[in-house]
């Protein structure tokens, strides 16, 4: 039976540990696994990049990392902070951060 996990991003794609997120995130995705990634910190970066390589995603970012960054929000995102963070964690089976 598949699970939901969380993984959280905070690095962008110039740190080695986003290889080994994309590694755990199409591992999970190709066993069927309902995937969460909350993207702070440097991992707001790379929203646009994960969009572009699954339709399926659930992205949701940190707009306090959105908003100090200047980036501009995407509309298929969902923004919030430390309690929608806390909610994806206490509701998923596996959380992992990167």
């Amino acid at each position: 039976m598949a699970s939901t996990l969380t993984l959280i991003l905070t690095v962008s794609r110039q740190s080695q540990k986003y290889e080994e997120f994309l590694q755990k995130l199409f591992f999970y995705k190709d066993k069927g696994h309902q995937i969460y990634i909350f993207c702070l910190d440097e991992g707001v970066r790379e929203i646009k990049s994960l969009l572009a390589t699954s339709k399926d995603l659930h992205i949701f970012a940190c707009a306090y990392a959105i908003q100090s960054r200047n980036l501009s929000p995407i509309e298929s995102v969902c923004y919030g902070g430390l309690g929608l963070l806390a909610d994806l964690i206490v509701h998923s089976d596996k959380t992992e951060s990167f």
